[in-house]
């Protein structure tokens, strides 16, 4: 700002009335304090709490705030200490106004910013004119040993109510992050539910997702993956056939081998899958595993032919758990396999289509569970 902006702001506020903020959450106090005011020619402007009271000084540059010291949040003592280090307003006098007056409140307000005290309850007598002082230019200042000894203990107070701070803004943010975690679990179990229902519908399907994540779950603790990638193969686990719920009924229920636009309608399950959750953004490396979860290190899977370490663990992982339910699980269309049977089809195609350490700890885990290979 210029000068010649400088000297019209001024002429300007010399021609207008003068302005009050006043800066206090009890409604009361706020509605007597405008009576008072109003009533002798002032225009007053409130706010309820210490941040709103800040910013509205900083947009209207009153002539004068009063504040009361004891706000939520921001306190007045704060609210004082902001105002007195901006430039737009370091040079409005600010005025301390509290009720409960403890020794030291004073000189704690002085040294915080504060150019004069008063104490509730108000005086109505002299209420005004004191105001009327203080916009003439009077300032009240602490004796210097009390201001040293009380910017020593408003300087502790502040660290004290950051670090306080601090504190209660990592436990919302804890509540915060349990909350979500919960929120996200429901909806694991939502979709989850739904898979399940849609499971029994089909006497082939039923309880495939569950037994899938069983083997993956036991792999995992073979292969004392990480609690947190344990957590993220489980929910992939039971989402891994999601797509499916696009896939026509016939498709699934069909007696014999598919036809060839069959098994195009039945590949699409993955990339479905993929598509269903996308929107739910925490589920991004879930969503990987279940796209991948029919891919084959030697190229010769779905949808699109990934080779070796193009295939992430969790989805190694879900191909061989998937690939042991389904061939242990009854279909019209061929015999069903013994465990001991499907796991040396496992052994015998691992390293080319399966990766041969998740082969080796599903054998382990199952051989524990009493099969004989």
């Amino acid at each position: 700002m210029n000068r010649f902006e400088e000297s019209k702001e001024v002429s300007e506020k010399s021609r207008r009335r003068k302005q009050v903020l006043y800066i206090e959450d009890n409604p009361a106090s706020r509605l007597l304090v405008k009576r008072l005011l109003n009533a002798q020619g002032f225009e007053v402007i409130e706010a309820d709490n210490g941040i709103d009271g800040y910013e509205m000084a900083i947009k209207c540059r009153p002539d004068l705030i009063i504040v009361d010291l004891n706000l939520p949040g921001l306190t007045g003592y704060e609210v004082a200490t902001k105002l007195k280090a901006t430039g737009k307003t370091k040079d409005i006098p600010i005025i301390a106004l509290t009720a409960y007056a403890m020794d030291g409140d004073r000189e704690k307000a002085l040294v915080a910013g504060c150019d004069g005290y008063m104490e509730k309850p108000i005086d109505v007598d002299s209420f005004v004119v004191r105001v009327a002082e203080y916009l003439g230019g009077k300032r009240e200042a602490p004796a210097r040993e009390a201001e040293t000894k009380y910017l020593r203990e408003y300087s502790l107070s502040l660290v004290g109510r950051l670090e306080a701070n601090i504190r209660e803004l990592q436990r919302k943010n804890e509540q915060l992050e349990n909350y979500q975690k919960k929120m996200q679990e429901v909806y694991i179990g939502i979709i989850s539910s739904l898979m399940k229902a849609i499971e029994e519908k089909h006497f082939y399907t039923a309880g495939h997702s569950e037994r899938v994540t069983q083997y993956a779950l036991e792999i995992a603790d073979e292969l004392q993956i990480s609690t947190q990638e344990r957590n993220l193969l489980r929910r992939a686990a039971l989402l891994h056939d999601v797509g499916k719920i696009a896939v026509e009924t016939s498709t699934i229920d069909k007696d014999g081998n598919l036809g060839d636009k069959e098994w195009e309608e039945m590949r699409r399950h993955t990339v479905v899958a993929a598509s269903i959750l996308k929107p739910l953004g925490f589920l991004d490396r879930e969503i990987d595993a279940i796209r991948d979860h029919h891919e084959r290190l030697d190229g010769s899977g779905y949808p699109a032919g990934k080779k070796g370490d193009e295939i992430g663990l969790l989805a190694r992982i879900l191909a061989v758990s998937d690939s042991f339910d389904a061939m242990t699980s009854f279909r019209r269309y061929r015999e069903r396999l013994t465990e001991e049977e499907a796991l040396k089809v496992l052994v015998r195609e691992a390293n080319t289509k399966y990766d041969a350490k998740v082969v080796e700890a599903i054998v382990r885990a199952r051989r524990k569970r009493g099969a004989r290979i």
